[in-house]
């Protein structure tokens, strides 16, 4: 008999797509406000929507609906999951974390509602080599329904409600230290230091004066970049050094997942971008998803402070009209934040309550949950827009985790509307990066609704935050 192999394996994990991952789920509960008020209590949401007579229930809060109880009372796991699970664990992959989550509500969610909902196994992963250790990507997808049940209706008149698309790592503990030591001297979450010489320490002047510099010969005129001690064109050694404008296109680019080096919030784009002054720049495009940077995409310079020792010239999309910021958002990230989120989110997982048991599975403390990341996030965006906004769908991806004795950063920028709050739908799509010192923890794009009024209230706060 011939031994199964390694491709086996993996062929035989990819076979689970398009299996249910979860059949007749039930809600614990009916949607109800005791439920709602603590979920807005911790996320620290003060929407008037959440709260009173005809309340409905945050959709960024959509999952715990969903939620098994403590001691899986409520699982509703499939047999084909159950046996993806455990053959996951029997080859090593016995930790997990959530890594995406991407929502779309189709109406909101009333109290006295039940919630009823199906999954299916969407995709595995081959093996992946990770930050964390080599492991395999789940995704499921959800589709929600509810029925009235506190008017009396019955499960078979539900509606669909939203879509919920959910993607883990099942991966090896411990893995990476072992396989991808780090070098020497480095500090964790870091990235490299620039090597300063006297060819390009005026290059590095630049940017402490928040500039970017490039030579142009004092001979033939021709800009260049990087900087070199002669022209590319002429030979000559005479230069002046020129004050980029800030405009540029991308030339080229690619998204980067490999999981080294460890300083860098993987996936994330390197883009060759030609400036308006003709030369090219190699740096990265950010306040945008990854893959959806573009050859031939207007860009702008923009200068990021990575850490209190580097700051690096990158680039964002330049799109008509000023770029339109939301006001920056500071988020203290406390153990009660941290496990009031768990607990509101119907998270029993022992790594965002029990820091023993968090630092017997590698990781230095309890951190933030993916379901609290993505209420923070539903909530900065609602904030913004003022009263009465509509949450149209939510799409995050995790980064660095969040620990106690952080502090999130949320900063936003409007993405619709060319430049404008709003299109004549009363839609807008709004890109989100939550940052602590050691990267971004979450990124984030949030499509939301708001009436003209609504919008003429987003319009004078976005013009207050213009960049």
């Amino acid at each position: 008999m011939t031994e199964p192999t390694a491709a086996d394996g993996e062929r035989a994990f990819q076979g689970y797509a398009g299996q249910p991952a979860a059949a007749g789920g039930r809600a614990l509960d009916p949607v109800n406000a005791p439920m709602i008020r603590h979920w807005c209590e911790a996320m620290g949401d003060t929407g008037p929507a959440y709260r009173g007579p005809g309340a409905v229930a945050p959709p960024a809060m959509l999952q715990v609906w969903t939620m098994a109880g403590l001691g899986a009372a409520g699982q509703s796991r499939s047999g084909p999951y159950e046996d993806l699970l455990a053959g996951l664990d029997a080859v090593g992959c016995t930790s997990v974390v959530a890594t995406d989550c991407e929502q779309r509500y189709l109406r909101p969610l009333r109290v006295g509602e039940r919630v009823l909902f199906d999954a299916v196994i969407e995709s595995v992963s081959a093996a992946k080599r990770t930050a964390l250790g080599t492991g395999h990507f789940v995704t499921t997808r959800t589709d929600l329904r509810a029925y009235d049940e506190a008017r009396g209706q019955q499960p078979e008149e539900a509606t669909p409600v939203a879509t919920h698309r959910f993607r883990i790592l099942k991966y090896r503990p411990g893995a990476r230290d072992d396989q991808h030591p780090r070098p020497p001297g480095r500090a964790p979450g870091r990235r490299p230091r620039p090597v300063v010489n006297r060819d390009n320490a005026a290059f590095w002047e630049g940017v402490a004066a928040g500039e970017l510099r490039f030579q142009q010969c004092d001979d033939c005129g021709t800009p260049r970049f990087p900087w070199l001690p002669g022209c590319n064109h002429c030979g000559s050694a005479r230069w002046t050094a020129r004050a980029a404008g800030g405009a540029g296109t991308v030339y080229s680019s690619v998204v980067v997942h490999h999981p080294l080096p460890a300083a860098f919030d993987r996936p994330y784009a390197v883009a060759l971008v030609e400036l308006a002054e003709g030369v090219r720049v190699v740096s990265n495009v950010v306040g945008i998803e990854p893959g959806e940077v573009r050859i031939g995409m207007p860009v702008r310079l923009s200068f990021e402070r990575c850490d209190e020792e580097l700051t690096l010239p990158l680039f964002r999309p330049d799109r008509p009209g000023d770029a339109v910021l939301l006001p920056e958002l500071r988020v203290p990230v406390t153990r009660t934040l941290i496990v009031a989120g768990a607990i509101a989110t119907r998270d029993f997982q022992d790594v965002h309550h029990d820091a023993e048991l968090a630092r017997a599975k590698g990781s230095p403390d309890i951190f933030m949950n993916i379901l609290t990341s993505n209420g923070l996030v539903g909530r900065y965006v609602t904030d913004w827009v003022g009263p009465g906004a509509v949450l149209d769908g939510i799409a995050i991806r995790l980064g660095v985790p969040a620990y106690p004795g952080d502090e999130l950063r949320f900063t936003g920028q409007l993405l619709t509307g060319g430049g404008q709050p709003t299109d004549d739908s009363g839609q807008m799509t709004v890109s989100v990066i939550g940052r602590t010192d050691r990267g971004n923890h979450v990124t984030a794009t949030v499509t939301v609704t708001c009436t003209p009024t609504r919008a003429a209230r987003g319009a004078g706060a976005a013009r207050g935050a213009r960049s």
